[in-house]
Parts: structure tokens; sequence; C-alpha cells
């Protein structure tokens, strides 16, 4: 089941990911109340202030959050990158991030400059450290990876997104909004959606996919190239800003690459070894043909579309994804945890959360998608809709995780070398 380079028995405490996961769908109750409470017509218009909330909340709440949480336990267990203090470590991230994100929506929402300052700084905090140890950590790594080649590009350009974000922070916080400011919002904007987001996303699949599902390896080509072309637009991408260049041919680049992997993608998860159904592919062929359909909506439509663009995006394919992921590593951390420890009598890994109680949040969580996606073309009131959906959705999210938090603790807590309650197999 695992390849070369996986290292299980480096790996953190099962707390320091927990934490992570289980703070993400908070965030997403508190965007999809924030829907509700807002005009709608604010809502879709991506230069309001609690637009630009929501989105922080989003990238820095969620998005940040499990990419954050999930690479604390990837680094030691698919690299060998060991973080020597990993609760202190997850302790300082974890919280700078948390309150980071809160201060920085409620200066958007109530303008109070103090707050945008407390959050420049905490977020500062956080990712200053998580990207500092990370960069450290993975450039020792002997035994290279196409995983642990696309971890270092991430964590390098995970980096310049961060540094772009806090140059445009403390451009607000000086009131000191410069000719390049602009260009400055727009590169920050595409390193992280395809830097730090999607290139992870890429790297992690190429191990992920393999593994958990028995499916086939991406080809040589797509692992060994795709993250460096990846990286080589983003910097183009960054010089074409610069120079007012015209993009329409490096959206095309973009699509070609990334679209590649989407489609090898694809073709693996149809492709299995074993066809067995996994309820969990369903969170990732969403967040695949998302990921295609908002490619060519970036390409090929002209017209401001922008809000339509960024559900499918951010909702259709990341946070899909992320979802998918996080059903996956959860119940895996619990039964190595547990096996790790001596424990007998442990719940299968599809045991640990229930597949109906995962289908029938996916369901809420995409037809709340579909319902965000006809606000652009019917009514305002679709939007509501799909924000009560959102909000029922990572309630059930948040639920499935605690259950299996809660399962793994309960056993966690019974004897290991006590016998009485194990059974043979039949």
């Amino acid at each position: 089941m695992f390849n070369q380079g996986l290292s299980l028995d480096q790996a953190p405490p099962i707390s320091v990911p927990f934490r992570f996961f289980l703070t993400a769908p908070i965030f997403a109750i508190i965007i999809g109340a924030l829907i509700i409470l807002n005009d709608a017509n604010l809502i879709m218009n991506r230069y309001s202030d609690i637009t630009i909330a929501i989105v922080h909340l989003f990238t820095l709440g969620i998005l940040s959050m499990i990419i954050v949480g999930a690479m604390q336990q990837m680094m030691p267990v698919l690299a060998g990158a060991v973080i020597k203090k990993p609760i202190l470590f997850a302790n300082i991230v974890h919280a700078s991030l948390s309150l980071g994100t809160i201060l920085f929506a409620l200066y958007f929402i109530y303008k109070i400059k103090f707050l945008l300052i407390l959050a420049t700084i905490l977020l500062a905090i956080a990712f200053l450290t998580f990207f500092f140890v990370a960069i450290k950590l993975l450039f020792k790594v002997q035994f290279l990876t196409s995983t642990v080649v696309a971890m270092r590009i991430f964590t390098i350009l995970g980096l310049i997104t961060i540094l772009l974000g806090l140059h445009l922070a403390g451009a607000h916080i000086g009131q000191n909004i410069g000719q390049n400011h602009y260009s400055f919002v727009a590169i920050h904007i595409i390193f992280g959606m395809f830097g730090f987001a999607t290139l992870l996303i890429i790297g992690v699949s190429f191990q992920v996919i393999p593994m958990f599902y028995v499916a086939k390896d991406f080809p040589k080509f797509i692992q060994n190239k795709i993250p460096y072309l990846l990286a080589f637009s983003l910097f183009v991408y960054m010089v074409f800003e610069f120079l007012d260049i015209d993009i329409t041919i490096l959206k095309f680049f973009f699509l070609f690459i990334i679209g590649l992997f989407a489609y090898f993608g694809i073709h693996s998860l149809n492709n299995r070894k074993r066809p067995i159904f996994d309820v969990t592919l369903l969170y990732w062929k969403l967040s695949l043909y998302s990921l295609l359909i908002s490619l060519f909506i970036w390409t090929f439509v002209k017209n401001d579309i922008s809000y339509l663009l960024s559900i499918i995006f951010a909702l259709g394919f990341l946070y899909s994804l992320l979802q998918g992921m996080v059903y996956k590593i959860i119940p895996f951390l619990c039964w190595f945890h547990l096996t790790s420890k001596g424990h007998f009598t442990v719940p299968t890994m599809r045991e640990l959360i229930i597949e109906s109680s995962i289908r029938l949040q996916f369901y809420i969580y995409a037809s709340s998608l579909l319902f965000f996606i006809l606000a652009s073309f019917l009514s305002p009131i679709f939007l509501y809709l799909g924000a009560g959906l959102f909000i029922v959705s990572n309630i059930l999210f948040f639920i499935n995780i605690v259950i299996a938090v809660n399962k793994y603790r309960e056993i966690a807590k019974t004897d290991p070398m006590d016998m009485s309650s194990f059974k043979m197999p039949s």
C-alpha cells in the first residue's frame, strides 16, 4: 500500500492535524452566516468589503487551515521531514492563524484599523513560522519523490504569496496605495490560487490517489514536469502583470498544464485497480471536473464573471477536494495511531466515519454549490438558499470529524494489551 519514501514512524501526535481539520468547518459556517446576513448584491460584488472579508475567511480559515494542518502530517510521513516540537509548533501556528483570520475579517466589516494591525502581526507569525520551518526541513530531504519536489516548490510559492499579502496589508495600514498596488493584488491572487493551493494539491495527489484508491500512478511526465511548469508560468505571469502584457496566451498555458493534471487524475480514478465504490470519490470527481470548468471559464469568457468563477474554483474545486481528502486522512490516522499503540480491536477506516453520513453531507454540499451557481444566472434568493445548505453541510462535516475523533479517544483510553474483546476473524 505504501510507496517508497513513505515513513509512518515519525508522524506527529494525532492532535496536531485534528485541531486544524476541526477548525475549518467552523469558519465555513461563519461564511454561510455572513452571506445570509448581508445584501446579495454586495456578496456578489468582488470589490465590496464584506466580499473581501468572506474571501479571506475562506482562504485563511478554510483553505490555509486544512493545508497547514495536513502539511504537518505529510512532511514527516511523505518526506521524512520531522518537526522537532510538533505540539508547540501546532499551537503557535493554529492559534495565530485562527485569531488572525477572525480579526482580519472583522477589519473589513467594521473598518477599525487596529484590528488590521493585530491581524497582520498574527498572520505573519502563523505563516512565517510555518513556511520557514517547512522550507528548512523539506530542503534537507535526501530522497526526492515527485510529491516532495512539489511540496518544496509549494513552500517557496506559498511564502511569496504570504509576503505579497503582508505587503498589501501594510499598504492599507499606512494608507500608502502605490501605483503598482493592483498589480500586487492580481499577483497575490494568482499565486494564492495556483501556487499556494493548486500546486500542493497536484503534488499530494501524485501520492494520495494511488495510495488511498489503489489507482494507477500519474504518468512520469505529469509528476516530474507539471510542478515546475506551473511555477514557471506563475513567475511569467508576474512579469506580464508588471509590464502590462496581455495574459491571454498565458491563460491557455495554465489551462494546458493544469488541465493535464485534472484529466489524468480523473482517468486514474475511473480506472482503479480495485474498482470498489468509495464515497469520497464523489468529492474528488466533483473537484477535478470543477477545476476543468473553472479553467475553461477563466480562459475563454471575457465578461466579468468573478463571482461565478470564484464559486466553481474555490468551492467546486478546492473545498470539495479538501473535504474528500480530510475524510480519507482522518480515518487513516485514527487506524494508524491505534494499531501502532498495539490495539487489536480497531474499527476499519470505513467504520470510523459511516459512509452514509459522508454521502449525505456530500449531497447537501453539492446542492449548496448548485444554488450558489444558480444565483449568478437567476435570482439572488438562490444565494441565500445556497448559504443555508452550505451551513448545514459544514455542520455535518464538523460532526462527522468529531464522531471519528471520539471513536479514536474511546479506544485510545483502553488497555491495548486487553485481549478480552479480541476476536479472531472467521
